[in-house]
This record gives structure tokens, sequence and C-alpha cells, in this order.
């Protein structure tokens, strides 16, 4: 009975503070939204600057070729000076200079020259400009007629199928990705505050002068956020997978089940949080601090653990959103794979059961020795 009344005590409460509904439902769908729409990692259409010093008119259907690119928007110069004050105002991303004698010594020497200037403090914009320009070319070199028999053919020809990713869209995996994200800082946010805001209002000194046990208060904290947690969980797989149409091939029970434990660690961390500090402001910037920082950087969602210093790889084993992180793509885009599902969800468990014995430990019953800490 001390159970459900200190259950139903929280669930008035979460009513009664409709925060915690926005921080469930609507921060989740603001996320997604700005992953969705505003993070792209897949290929991008740059401006690119030509300037053909060639007037041998068998390099213009070359030169055709880089306006029916879908992923480059082309600007005709006839100063190589102009075209570099562009660049350096960053109205363009890169240019393509071809020499007065590139056709000359394409049908010589089988072989030319291409000048291609990119602007290096955008890396990744610099690689496409390297990338785009690359293939447009040999392309084009591969089916004109003009020199299609001087050309030695290459002696390997790749038959590229991509797994998993079939449209090699960035979305697929970041929006799963991301909800990892988006559950950490959920599960410590419903959970950081629940104990400092009895603090602030003064309401502990009634639970503390009731019989209750440490293990009542605990499961009193425990499961009510956990049951809003889920609900904002299924409210993301849905958005996720109804919404924004990201392929799932895994089995949506696993998803869940897996989810729980996940979810269960992320309230433990809110909790620990809420259990050392008396103060909401504290324990929200705490929250914050440890629940959207070090999962944004750390998981493996945006840069790959394995490229990390020895250290941070180190660091990251005791990051739940890392175990989760590996889960959830490979349920979204690869399937169930047992192997994946076990090893992440021990970690997860044991990650899950450490910070509720901590938790339990930070609890103090007795008022005079909660005001001496």
């Amino acid at each position: 009975m001390i159970y459900l009344a200190l259950i139903k005590k929280e669930f008035y409460q979460i009513i009664r503070d409709f925060s915690s509904i926005l921080i469930a439902f609507v921060l989740p769908f603001i996320i997604l939204i700005l992953y969705r729409y505003a993070v792209n990692l897949d290929t991008v259409k740059i401006t690119l600057g030509i300037k053909n010093d060639d007037n041998n008119p068998k390099i213009s259907t070359l030169i055709n070729s880089f306006d029916h690119s879908d992923y480059v928007k082309t600007k005709y110069f006839e100063s190589k000076d102009e075209m570099y004050l562009e660049i350096a105002n960053s109205k363009l991303k890169g240019g393509v200079i071809f020499p007065n004698d590139f056709t000359k010594n394409l049908m010589k020497n089988n072989s030319a020259d291409v000048f291609v200037i990119t602007d290096g403090s955008e890396a990744n914009l610099a690689n496409f400009v390297s990338s785009y320009t690359n293939s447009i070319v040999n392309l084009w070199l591969n089916q004109s007629s003009d020199f299609k028999n001087t050309l030695t053919p290459p002696l390997i020809q790749s038959d590229i199928r991509f797994w998993y990713n079939q449209d090699i869209n960035s979305h697929y995996f970041i929006l799963p990705g991301s909800l990892a994200v988006t559950m950490n800082l959920i599960g410590m946010l419903l959970t950081a505050l629940v104990i400092s805001r009895e603090w602030e209002r003064g309401t502990i000194e009634a639970l503390f002068s009731t019989n209750i046990t440490k293990l009542n208060f605990v499961v009193g904290k425990y499961i009510p956020y956990f049951v809003l947690g889920m609900g904002s969980f299924i409210f993301n797989i849905f958005l996720c997978i109804v919404v924004f149409k990201i392929p799932f091939r895994g089995n949506i029970l696993i998803l869940l089940m897996v989810g729980a434990l996940y979810l269960f660690c992320c309230l433990g961390v809110g909790l620990v949080i809420s259990s050392s500090f008396k103060e909401q402001f504290s324990s929200s910037q705490m929250a914050l601090s440890f629940g959207l920082l070090p999962a944004l950087m750390l998981s493996g969602l945006i840069y790959p653990i394995s490229s990390m210093p020895k250290i941070f790889q180190y660091l990251t084993t005791i990051l739940p959103p890392r175990y989760f992180i590996t889960f959830i793509q490979s349920e979204f885009m690869a399937g169930t794979i047992p192997k994946i599902v076990l090893i992440n969800s021990v970690f997860l468990t044991i990650l899950g059961a450490i910070l509720a014995i901590i938790v339990y430990n930070n609890i103090n019953l007795r008022l005079e020795k909660c005001t001496k800490d």
C-alpha cells in the first residue's frame, strides 16, 4: 500500500506540474525535427567556379557535364582573379581551371592536368569539391567518343552494393541514434528535479515523518517516471517509423525491452543527481551537462568511438548512450542481431543496477542527517 500511495502521489505531481509532460513529449519532438531537417551528413549541392582556358571545342561536352550534375551549381569566369575573390568571400566553395593545353595533352599523352581550388576552412565541403570534380571528369572520359579509344580501360571494375542503407541516407542512422541522446536527456531531466523539488517546496519533511522505508521512497520515484519515459520512447519510435519514414527491420518487442533497460539507466543518473543536490537549478544544470554533451560527443552518434583517443574510448564504457546507440541503429537498419542485443543489454543492466544502488545509498530519511549533508 505504501508503494501504491507514493506512486499515486508522483503521478498526481506529474499531472499538476505540466513541465514533465513537455519534457517527455514536446522536447523529443523538437529534437527529432532538428535532427531530421537541420542535421545532414549526406552529399550536398555546392557552388563551383569554372574557368576554361582551352578553346578546343571537344572540351565543351566536359564543361557541360558540370551543369548536368545534381550536386554542382556552376558559375563561369573569364578572370581567375575574380574567381579567387569569390572563393575568398565564401561565395564559391571551390573552382576548377582547365589549362589551355588540356585537350592537346589528353590526345597526345593520354593524360592532362586540371587545377582544382577548394576552401579548406570547411574540410567536408573541400572533400566534396575534389571528389565531385574527379567523378565528373572521369565519367566524361569514359563516355566521350573522342577520347574513349585513346584511354587505357581500367583493369578492375568495382560492383558496389550498399548493405543496410541502400539509399545512403544519413537520416536512417542519425534519427534512430538520436533517440539515445533524446531519451538520455529526457530521463535525466524527468528525475533530476524530483527530490530537489521536494526540498525546495518543503514537502520532503512530510515524507520523513511517515513510516516509509528507503526502498519505498526509491521505488516510488522510479516507477512513475519510468512509465512516463516509456510513453515518451514509444512516441519517439512512432515519429521515426510512421512520420519520418525511417525503415525498421528489427523486432519492436525487443526494441521496447532494451529501451526499458536504457531508460532505467537514464532515470538512475537523474536520481543520483537529484539526491545529491537540494536546489532545482543545480540539479537541472547537472542533468543538462551530463545528459546532453557526453551523449552527443562521446556516444558514437556523430564521431566514431574508434577514432577517439584511448582515454576517451575508456570513458565511453560508463556511458549508457554508447550501448543503446549501437543496439538501436542495428535494430533499425540491419534487424535483430542476438549478439548485439545480448551484449548491450548486459551492460545496460549492470549500469542500471549500479546507479540504483547509488541512489539507494544517497537517500537519508532522517532529517538531521540530510540537514548536515
